[in-house]
């Protein structure tokens, strides 16, 4: 990807419900967005994005360094914290 250019970021949030046996999207939870630089240990979180009535989570960010997108949930009362595996991005 080109350096400046924009980049979405896309995921969904769903957990289980237990009743029915299946998945569904997790409505109106913030999700934070976190990046790391490609020789970096460390995540940092760059914005908060709120889940939509589907679960679904998409924003847009400006590459401007080679690195790893992640998002990222605290949990809540009834729904344990998770974090999806780093998408690395390489920009030229």
């Amino acid at each position: 990807m080109k350096k400046g250019k924009t980049l979405t970021v896309t995921g969904k949030l769903s957990r289980a419900n237990w009743e029915t046996g299946t998945y569904k999207g997790y409505a109106g939870q913030p999700v934070k967005l976190q990046f790391r630089k490609k020789n970096s240990k460390t995540y940092t979180t760059v914005k908060t994005v709120r889940t939509n009535n589907t679960g679904a989570l998409k924003t847009t960010v400006k590459a401007s360094a080679d690195g790893y997108w992640r998002y990222t949930f605290a949990g809540t009362s009834t729904t344990p914290a998770v974090t999806a595996a780093g998408d690395f991005v390489d920009v030229r």
